[in-house]
């Protein structure tokens, strides 16, 4: 099983569960499937991802998901696939990304998961 990680920039990673229900452009895709298909297109590929939070939680991404109705919290992210310190580990992008929505599974303040949108996704090389 492959670990992920977000990382939002600034040494501001943080460990994920899982990496689930990535849709590019209306059509639902398998994360993993995609990571292998080393996807190179021309366009954009706008769409959104299910990211599930680990017990270990960063205090930036917290906030970052907490502010799911500020425009100004658009970024560039990252998601990693494996070790962040191993060059060998994938990387994508998500270019002007934003939480849009959060999940609270417990009576705890943290969003347990949440759907990051994002204008265009890339693999990194």
């Amino acid at each position: 099983m492959t670990a992920y990680h977000l990382d939002l920039g600034d040494n501001n990673a943080e460990v994920l569960d899982s990496v689930t229900k990535l849709t590019l452009t209306g059509s639902e895709l398998d994360f993993e499937s995609f990571l292998a298909s080393d996807a190179r297109v021309p366009v954009p590929l706008w769409g959104n991802v299910v990211l599930t939070r680990g017990d270990v939680r960063h205090p930036a991404t917290t906030t970052w998901v907490e502010d799911v109705e500020n425009t100004d919290t658009h970024q560039d992210v990252i998601l990693i696939a494996g070790d962040p310190a191993a060059p060998t580990s994938r990387r994508v992008r998500l270019t002007d990304a934003w939480a849009s929505a959060s999940y609270h599974l417990d009576e705890d303040d943290d969003p347990d998961a949440f759907v990051i949108s994002f204008a265009d996704i890339t693999i990194e090389k």
